[in-house]
């Protein structure tokens, strides 16, 4: 990693200290890599109550009538008690939270320990918790964490018994807590560590590659070996290197002595032949195993992936992953899973990850809060680069119960979660410290800002801090200096000045609109020192109402009014499906997955949504969307009206037909922002878009007009599942007419109704319509421009699983899924 000299300097005084702060800390972290042997899944059967309990901590307490459910889970998203939807314009969060609800919640889990794992080290593992939660083991107080995003262990060393245990969780959600949707829950995935006494410790595995070459790549592990136990004892330490294929490729054992009740801290370089790099566009994973053995028997085992490659950041020859330049094509997502709320189901979190990759980006920032175990491990598999950020609050909150209460106690562990939970992937590229925080460029900000990055550094010294900074020049260049790269949100009419005054500065647009997305991404493409930018946002989500739609008025204050509830900002719908602005991304990456396009601009007085103009809103402070248009050539009641029509295209040139007649040929490039512009005289029939590269046809896009809603389309994204209470489906319901032409026009959508049963339950159901608040879990929702997804989730039963659509006014049809034994 190449830092500014600044950074460069400090990384040599620190780095000899990088390793012993962890460990220190481990006491407060989880364990994201694999200890083989004896790791537990605890997702199935809690007991659930919304509402706090008198005594509910008690091993004691009766839960016999509270709800079952699996973790992760959010209540918040929950439908309430009488069955009605859980949204309610009168709740504490109200437009930032989307008018759904916090509160107090318990869980109860029965822990069945055998006699040998009351003498082993027993490890509960949180990934996170939304939010200030307690945590008793058997009546007594074990714990308590109120970070609602970063991971965290209970010891259970000691405090358990042979039989059952109870675990019970209070949760404390206080609105207004955020900005946006947070959920309430426990909302990722526990699991249950049993170790043996003497074992690696988790949280210390520490994997680099500092020296790396086509030739050979040098892998160094850095770990600790604890002992618990009364007496020293001799262990064997073996560390072999598997291959994406499998195969070893490289590997070492030592002897060493770990004294009773002390860690030995161990560091081994291996060297692998011709290594496979891992990129963007190859993402290789290798994977250290580690075995500590004692009189030849294997006591511990840790499997942890990993990727050899190189990053540098400088301003004069930007991003380069393994020495190749690099730009980030980046978005911009938040926690929620949309239908099934803020539950970070593995599955689910992924999903984002692979449409964010299938339309052409290849980097995200995680918005604001640390990224999923299941975020980061689907940017490895798949070549995404990430900024894993930690904090929207510091000393100052923008909320009344937000982070900022806890700040001060709690960011040193809170930080070093988000470092070791996300050190050893490769993916991660840079830690982020903060977002637009309150108080930056202030003395209290600098010297606060200045304290975390020097603590990243000391847990990480091979990737480099930033911050997202929203502000005047003054003030970003009072707290840039306590980073390595500087983030500014919205602030990129500042890249050329501050580059004359700051040469060696590095810079991305760490938040950018979608209405000024060529403005963006033409000062990426010529400007060295400007690596990337992430728009706000790649996927929509929950909360921030309406915020895509009319923005916040000038005080910062007015968002949608009830029943919005998505912020609308998204270039992938909360369904998954591309809007318009993703397509014109693509042209503008030149990504080749769409190179042309053609969308028409809503005829007035057919808005599908009300008019952004008749809001209250003067002004507007900044626009999230691009301009009302869409992939539709059917708009009745407009015939022999002139529409507008855009068309964006990578190739130089392109032409327009409605129906068979040529609209003429108009050339595409920089200049015209990688758009032509038509007027149409609208009649029913198809609208064809051409480019031509080289006076040839190289992209075709079609719109046809739809007749009467007749059908509808079914798509799976997964056909089998894993019985295992946590594998999710998405099955996508598009309405068409009687010659298969998708439906859009809101005046033809319908009625869909879903029902699960077999091996298999319904998770949740979404139109993503901003403005539908109607139930995610009652398996009814109006399509929304011709769309319904539906999500199926596993149950502990293999066997066949059959998901019944119908659709108002249609033929029923069935789909069959099927779920095999773990």
């Amino acid at each position: 990693m190449t830092f500014p000299p600044a950074s460069r300097r400090y990384v040599r005084q620190k780095a000899v200290k990088a390793y012993f702060l962890v460990f220190f800390l481990t006491a407060f972290l989880s364990v994201w890599s694999q200890a083989v042997a004896e790791v537990r899944d605890v997702s199935q059967g809690w007991s659930f109550h919304k509402g706090d309990v008198n005594g509910a901590e008690q091993a004691s307490f009766d839960d016999r009538n509270w709800l079952k459910v699996s973790v992760p889970h959010d209540w918040s998203i929950m439908d309430k008690a009488d069955g009605a939807p859980p949204f309610d314009p009168a709740v504490a969060g109200g437009q930032d939270s989307g008018y759904l609800p916090g509160g107090v919640g318990w869980y109860r889990y029965r822990l069945n320990l055998k006699d040998a794992d009351t003498s082993k080290v027993t490890r509960l593992n949180f990934e996170a918790v939304y939010m200030d939660a307690d945590i008793w083991v058997n009546g007594t107080h074990a714990a308590k964490h109120r970070f609602g995003y970063s991971a965290f262990t209970v010891d259970l060393t000691g405090k358990v018994r042979a039989g059952d245990n109870i675990i019970a969780v209070r949760v404390n959600h206080v609105d207004p807590s955020s900005r946006w949707y947070a959920g309430s829950g426990i909302i990722r995935p526990v699991n249950l560590e049993v170790l043996n006494c003497v074992h690696i410790t988790p949280d210390s595995v520490f994997v680099t590659t500092p020296d790396l070459t086509e030739a050979a790549g040098v892998a160094r592990v850095a770990s600790t070996v604890k002992n618990c136990g009364n007496k020293n004892r001799s262990v064997e330490y073996a560390v072999k290197i598997l291959a994406p294929d499998g195969s070893v490729v490289a590997q070492t054992t030592r002897s060493t002595s770990v004294p009773a009740h002390k860690d030995t801290s161990l560091e081994q370089n291996l060297t692998v032949t011709r290594p496979k790099m891992w990129s963007p566009d190859s993402p290789a994973l290798y994977t250290l195993v580690q075995e500590v053995r004692i009189e030849g028997k294997v006591v511990d085992e840790r499997r942890t992936r990993f990727g050899f490659r190189t990053v540098t950041m400088d301003a004069a020859n930007g991003l380069r992953v393994n020495g190749k330049p690099i730009l980030l094509k980046g978005g911009n997502i938040h926690h929620d899973n949309y239908m099934i709320g803020a539950a970070g189901s593995p599955d689910a979190d992924r999903r984002k990850v692979v449409l964010m990759k299938a339309a052409g980006y290849n980097a995200v920032r995680s918005a604001h809060n640390p990224a999923s175990q299941a975020t980061l491990d689907a940017a490895d598999e798949l070549g995404m680069l990430v900024i894993n950020e930690a904090f929207d609050a510091w000393n100052n909150n923008k909320r009344p119960m937000d982070y900022a209460r806890f700040f001060k106690e709690d960011w040193p562990q809170d930080l070093t979660s988000l470092v070791i939970s996300g050190r050893n992937h490769p993916s991660v590229i840079m830690w982020s410290i903060g977002n637009e925080i309150p108080e930056q460029g202030t003395p209290l900000g600098v010297e606060t800002g200045r304290k975390l990055a020097e603590h990243v550094r000391k847990l990480d010294p091979t990737r480099p801090v930033t911050q997202a900074v929203n502000a005047e020049r003054d003030v970003g260049n009072a707290q840039f200096p306590v980073m390595d790269i500087a983030g500014y949100n919205y602030r990129a009419h500042f890249f050329a000045e501050d580059h004359k005054d700051y040469p060696e500065r590095v810079m991305y647009t760490a938040e950018s609109t979608p209405k000024d997305a060529f403005t963006y991404w033409r000062l990426v493409e010529t400007m060295p020192w400007v690596i990337g930018d992430f728009v706000w946002t790649a996927v929509d989500y929950l909360g921030e109402s309406g915020i895509g739609w009319m923005g916040y008025t000038q005080d910062w204050q007015k968002l949608g009014p009830y029943p919005w509830h998505l912020a609308y900002s998204g270039e992938i719908d909360a369904t998954g499906r591309k809007r318009p602005a993703a397509f014109y991304r693509q042209v503008m990456w030149k990504s080749g997955i769409d190179p042309v396009a053609a969308f028409v601009k809503q005829p007035e007085g057919t808005e599908d949504l009300p008019d952004r103009n008749l809001y209250p809103i003067t002004p507007p402070h900044l626009d999230w969307s691009l301009e009302d248009i869409h992939p539709s050539w059917t708009w009745r009641g407009q015939e022999g009206k002139t529409l507008d029509v855009v068309v964006f295209s990578e190739f130089p040139e392109v032409e327009l037909f409605l129906n068979d007649k040529s609209l003429g040929r108009k050339p595409v490039s920089v200049a015209s922002e990688y758009r032509a512009n038509y007027r149409v005289p609208y009649a029913p029939g198809q609208l064809i878009a051409l480019g031509y590269d080289k006076g040839r046809e190289a992209g075709r896009w079609e719109l046809k007009t739809a007749g009467a809603s007749s059908g509808f389309k079914v798509t799976v994204d997964r056909q089998t599942f894993t019985a295992n209470g946590q594998d999710l489906a998405y099955v996508t319901i598009e309405l068409t007419d009687a010659q298969g032409v998708p439906i859009y026009a809101q005046t033809n959508d319908r009625k869909v109704t879903v029902k699960v049963s077999g091996a298999g339950t319904l998770a949740g159901i979404g139109n993503g319509n901003p403005q539908d608040a109607s139930s995610f879990q009652s398996g009814m929702r109006k399509t929304f421009h011709g769309r319904v997804v539906a999500v199926v989730k596993a149950s502990l039963t293999a066997g066949p699983i059959t998901v019944k659509i119908d659709a108002e006014g249609m033929a029923s049809q069935q789909v069959q899924l099927t779920s095999v034994a773990p």
